[in-house]
């Protein structure tokens, strides 16, 4: 397996796509996918950690089919959130060998701010369970075929690539292993805003290459809480780390300097962005143009 100091996850996001990008095509002729029988492919391990995919076959209302990448991490590892930063290596899967499923979407749990000694960034020092919705495409046999690449890293940075398998037959039920374990990660996922923890004001100022958050806090603090708040954008959007401005009354308030606009040249606007917020064991998100409070 590759490693890398640690020193050398500290890229910029431009060079990290590149590095991604061009990891993905040299391993891509690697292992082939091997199904596993049941509903959870087998694992796949790497120094520090190991992954595997679950599916729970059963639909929901909308008619989707909900599983999970779920991450194991050894003690001291780490790995990464969708927008790491400065460093770091957001997590992919493709879809793509799949037949009678498409991804629809990854999502993300709510990330923690890691200070490595080389850069900060987003993501999750502990093991961590992404949901995935799948689209169903067809009937019959579902072969559920997965290629994840993910990063992690303690003192190294190890580049994690799998083939990940599992055949849901036709006359497949649900499975209740399955169903819990979809359930225990979609429990992790941020709420929607509510009426005790919402954004109040957000501006993108993209003149100044600059964002504005506001945030109301829950009234109960938990003893040393801290508000965090976490940005993600388009392909090719670089945030600084938001640097919180002012915690008091039940109110925080962020500065985030944009350091690179979108690749396609477009302006940023709210819409374009995706925010979280953790207080405690509390989190929240929502899209920045989802607020009735327009930008200025």
């Amino acid at each position: 397996m590759t490693r890398l100091p640690a020193s050398l996850c500290a890229l910029t996001r431009a060079c990290t796509q590149t590095f991604l990008t061009s990891l993905v095509l040299a391993l891509s002729f690697g292992t082939p996918f091997t199904p596993a029988s049941a509903l959870e492919s087998d694992w796949a391990e790497t120094e520090g950690g190991r992954m595997r995919l679950v599916v729970d076959p059963e639909p929901r209302a909308d008619g989707s089919v909900m599983a999970v990448l779920d991450v194991d991490l050894e003690p001291g590892w780490k790995t990464y959130w969708r927008d790491p930063g400065s460093a770091g290596i957001p997590p992919t899967l493709d879809f793509s060998e799949s037949r009678g499923v498409a991804m629809k979407e990854l999502l993300f749990p709510a990330p923690v701010r890691v200070d490595d000694g080389y850069a900060i960034w987003a993501g999750y020092t502990a093991p961590v369970q992404f949901p995935l919705s799948l689209q169903v495409t067809g009937s019959g046999t579902r072969e559920v075929r997965a290629l994840a690449f993910i990063g992690i890293c303690e003192k190294i940075c190890v580049p994690f690539q799998a083939h990940l398998a599992v055949d849901i037959p036709a006359t497949a039920g649900g499975s209740d292993r399955a169903k819990a374990i979809v359930d225990a990660a979609m429990a992790t996922l941020p709420d929607n805003p509510a009426e005790d923890f919402h954004f109040t004001d957000i501006r993108v100022d993209t003149a100044r290459m600059q964002i504005d958050v506001s945030v109301a806090l829950p009234a109960f603090r938990p003893a040393g809480a801290e508000p965090a708040l976490f940005l993600s954008g388009p392909s090719g959007t670089a945030f600084g780390t938001p640097e919180l401005m002012s915690d008091s009354a039940g109110a925080a308030r962020w500065q985030v300097r944009i350091k690179r606009l979108p690749h396609d040249g477009a302006e940023l606007s709210a819409s374009d962005v995706e925010a979280v917020v953790t207080f405690g064991q509390r989190s929240m998100a929502t899209n920045l143009g989802a607020s009735d409070l327009s930008p200025n």
